[in-house]
């Protein structure tokens, strides 16, 4: 059988026969109509399996004049993270706090915000990116009418953080005129539920813009600048790893993905991680399972070992933001990447070097799908 989505889709609803192939193992051969399809109903799902969520959606609380949007808790990805996009307006704050046994990091996607990390007062703008290591003090102070950040911590340490800091809201969106006041009833609820003890008042000080531009080798709070990290480029996608494991011991790393309208990747599925798909800008699609599911901005799609996948982006420019815990899969972006000093995908892109990936496949937590009658 030709490979291709459509010839894929068509297995799946006739319970054609795949194999996962790595090397010359053959790991898998089940039929294709009998894997779950991802959820992707609107509402966080209860049980570790792939899903999707379109902007907005989620479980929405209330706190300190902004609204944390629940998008992933443990229990929906094995416990491996938590997740939240933070909206609010003016001076909508987190006092200053610590996790003593959870590491957390932030992506700016809108307006700016004052971070307080390790004694330093950061002022962040779209794009920039922060990692918060357990231990280290850090709060937050939004700076514009409307501010957005995509945060996540790993484990299960915040899983009960924002419900219990918190109260149930109607919208992602905060109230016209928020209340600003900080509840020392609800400090106190999240620090008896979750891993965090709080520090006091953030200080008041001058924040500087991030300028910084480098990753880190070792485990320490950092921030980065909107455009740097590490870049490699693949055919026509540019990937800038924002975190690497060895900046976090090995608990995950990120990677934010650009390029233009382009074809599928292959159908592929991994065993020992999960993946956390976060589109930005454009449009993309995704092949979950066998289900097609189109990804805008502030869309969502959580991808969890041994679902079968792909995408491909469909708009002149597309930007997606990936999470992939544990860290496992990092050397296949080195493998099937270039270094470059670059900050935008080819105009002419090198060839597609999939045969460095396929030359390591042993070495990856990778199987590639091949389909047939």
């Amino acid at each position: 059988m030709t490979f291709s989505r459509r010839n894929f889709l068509r297995s799946a609803a006739l319970g054609g026969a795949a194999a996962a192939v790595t090397g010359d193992l053959v790991l898998a051969d089940a039929p294709l109509g009998q894997i779950p399809a991802a959820q992707a109903d609107g509402t966080l799902p209860g049980a570790h399996m792939p899903y999707a969520l379109r902007d907005g959606q989620g479980e929405h609380y209330l706190i300190h004049g902004q609204v944390a949007t629940l998008i992933a808790r443990p229990i929906d990805t094995g416990g491996d993270c938590t997740a939240a996009v933070l909206a609010g307006s003016m001076d909508a704050l987190l006092p200053l706090h610590r996790h003593d046994a959870t590491d957390e990091a932030l992506y700016v996607m809108e307006g700016r915000l004052e971070l307080h990390l390790d004694g330093q007062i950061h002022l962040l703008t779209a794009g920039d990116y922060a990692y918060i290591p357990a231990g280290t003090a850090h709060g937050h102070r939004m700076k514009s009418w409307r501010t957005r950040v995509l945060t996540w911590s790993i484990g299960e340490g915040l899983g009960e953080f924002w419900q219990t800091l918190g109260t149930p809201f109607t919208r992602p969106v905060q109230p016209e005129m928020p209340d600003l006041a900080v509840s020392q009833e609800r400090l106190e609820a999240a620090a008896a539920a979750s891993d965090v003890i709080w520090m006091g008042d953030l200080p008041d000080a001058v924040a500087k813009l991030v300028t910084a531009h480098g990753i880190p080798e070792a485990r320490q709070p950092y921030v980065l600048m909107a455009g740097e990290g590490e870049r490699l480029v693949a055919a026509d996608q540019l990937f800038s790893l924002l975190q690497t494991s060895a900046s976090t011991g090995g608990a995950f790393f990120s990677v934010l993905t650009e390029g233009p309208a382009g074809q599928p990747i292959p159908w592929h599925y991994h065993k020992h991680h999960n993946e956390n798909f976060f589109c930005l800008a454009g449009r993309m699609t995704m092949w979950v399972n066998g289900e097609e599911i189109t990804l805008y901005p502030g869309d969502y799609c959580q991808v969890t070992p041994g679902t079968v996948h792909s995408y491909r982006l469909d708009t002149p420019y597309t930007k997606f933001f990936g999470w992939l815990v544990p860290a496992v899969f990092e050397p296949f972006f080195r493998y099937i990447g270039d270094p470059t000093s670059a900050h935008v995908f080819p105009v002419t892109p090198p060839p597609f070097r999939f045969d460095r990936v396929l030359a390591h496949l042993d070495e990856l937590d990778l199987n590639v799908m091949i389909v047939r009658d």
